[in-house]
């Protein structure tokens, strides 16, 4: 076909849906696609169907399931390589390599790759620069490739030496909050709740000024799924969700600390897709 247009145009015809309603997913097409379709198809109601789409995508099958564990810990497995990079001297950029070979030669493409070190790590979208590693760096990983069309997002941290003790103590918060919200998650549960219970507990922990907009989201096909863990939100969690819980913390001048899981929401809990701990 000439593009795009003309095949989804003559795909409507040949089923007879012209003349019908048909959603469109707008997040996906761009403005002037949208224009040639509504022009090519002028008996047909075409509406924007993103949020229908994003709801139907919330429950994922088995093998959507059996996608997404597999990018998580390939995803694993990438951040492991890259650290056998990390040494005083080596850069961002040569763990970032390491990383991407890694996720490619398991079958992944690349998407998601903060990698930082030292102060960089406070950045919240940090991207690899060519700072060398300096013994006492902390590495932070928010990273994840795609594997058959499916999406991984999940953080970890390391220590090039002995961390401080204000790295330890708030480290030790995020991952405490990571797994409150592990012991909450089941069908029913509403995000709101998990957000606040999870908040108040890094707080409680160790790090008393904690503040975050979210503590999570659904992945899939998209990074950003529905449900999405705010204060706000007024959805609950289902059985075949599949999530990814988050605590980071940023400070500018000390560093970024990260950790995020990848799961399930299962009929009594949760199923983690992670082969490797947060410690």
């Amino acid at each position: 076909w000439k593009d795009p247009v003309v095949a989804l145009v003559q795909a409507i015809k040949e089923r007879g849906l012209e003349g019908g309603s048909i959603g469109i997913d707008e997040m996906g097409t761009t403005p002037a696609y949208w224009d040639r379709l509504v022009e090519a198809l002028p008996t047909t109601r075409i509406s924007r169907a993103s949020e229908v789409f994003r709801h139907v995508r919330t429950i994922k099958t088995a093998e959507e399931i059996r996608r997404l564990r597999e990018v998580a810990q390939i995803t694993e497995r990438s951040i492991d390589a890259a650290l056998a990079q990390a040494r005083p001297g080596a850069t961002e950029l040569d763990m970032a390599r390491a990383f991407h070979h890694q996720s490619i030669s398991d079958g992944a493409f690349p998407v998601l790759g903060c990698i930082g070190s030292g102060p960089r790590t406070a950045m919240s979208n940090v991207m690899p620069s060519s700072r060398q590693l300096q013994a006492g760096d902390i590495i932070r990983f928010d990273v994840g490739g795609r594997y058959r069309h499916y999406r991984a997002d999940i953080a970890r941290n390391a220590s090039l030496g002995e961390p401080s003790a204000k790295v330890k103590q708030y480290h030790r918060a995020i991952r405490v909050g990571l797994d409150r919200a592990r012991e909450l998650i089941r069908p029913g549960v509403k995000t709101a709740h998990v957000f606040e219970e999870v908040v108040k507990t890094v707080r409680k922990e160790g790090l008393p000024h904690y503040q975050r907009n979210h503590v999570g989201h659904g992945i899939g096909l998209d990074g950003y799924d529905a449900p999405n863990l705010t204060p706000s939100s007024t959805e609950v969690f289902e059985e075949g969700m599949v999530i990814c819980i988050e605590t980071p913390y940023y400070e500018l001048g000390f560093a970024g600390l990260q950790v995020e899981d990848t799961l399930c929401v299962t009929a009594d809990g949760v199923d983690s897709f992670m082969t490797t701990g947060t410690e």
